[in-house]
């Protein structure tokens, strides 16, 4: 995976849907036409696979079972996951102290409005930033419709104001914060350092997971590691 540092600032609303549209058809293109411009910085080596503190965490400290997930939120396959397979880990696992999950952002086409998804979810108080992530998943296909329809706007919005932004002048300095940024671009280079070259992926219990993504086999390796009863991931 190439790495694109992403640079989002003064982003008009307005043109969401126009700015979503060129995207969709020219993200690889755009990707190869500004990779002369883009430096490569050092590929990091704390925290690829393992809990980092600036990381987006839920589940308990102490769980035996650490899962990273990799995901964007305009990918299709991520939001199929995370509607009928993630309620499951969640109820079972999560919510019964087993698993500690990290979630690591990997914008896919288009990918700056995967990256104006997860900064309204950045800006969101911490505790709902997977609230946040669950109901734009949710939500994908009815936002690609306002994308198209030249809706955006509204429909971001509507998003933004369940994160807590008041308004569109709230949405538009979240958009352009550069803290949630660096986030994002800090996790672009953690999946590259730990091979993630497409979505959803897992590290589970510092390894890449290879295993089925569907509950079954996923459930079923949760349960071989837990038997432990510790975590084998430092914190």
């Amino acid at each position: 995976m190439k790495f694109v540092k992403i640079i989002v600032c003064g982003i008009a609303l307005m043109a969401i849907g126009r700015f979503a549209t060129a995207q969709t058809a020219h993200d690889h293109d755009n990707d190869n036409e500004h990779t002369h411009e883009t430096q490569h910085p050092p590929l990091p080596t704390e925290g690829v696979y393992s809990e980092l503190d600036t990381d987006h965490v839920i589940g308990a400290p102490m769980a035996p079972v650490t899962m990273i997930i990799y995901a964007s939120v305009t990918c299709p396959h991520c939001a199929s996951w995370f509607n009928s397979i993630w309620p499951d880990i969640k109820k079972n696992y999560v919510e019964k102290s087993e698993l500690r999950v990290i979630l690591r952002e990997f914008p896919t086409a288009p990918s700056n409005i995967a990256v104006i998804g997860f900064q309204i979810a950045n800006c969101a108080p911490e505790d709902q930033y997977f609230a946040m992530l669950e109901h734009q998943f949710a939500e994908q296909e009815n936002i690609f419709k306002a994308l198209r329809a030249n809706q955006a706007k509204e429909k971001y919005l509507e998003i933004a104001k369940k994160a807590g932004l008041a308004d569109e002048a709230a949405m538009n300095k979240c958009l352009s914060n550069p803290a949630g940024i660096e986030r994002i671009n800090a996790a672009m280079l953690l999946s590259q350092a730990a091979g993630i070259k497409s979505v959803p992926n897992l590290i589970i219990d510092g390894k890449v997971y290879k295993g089925g993504l569907d509950y079954l086999p996923l459930s079923k390796y949760l349960d071989s590691l837990a038997k432990r009863g510790y975590s084998a991931v430092p914190r």
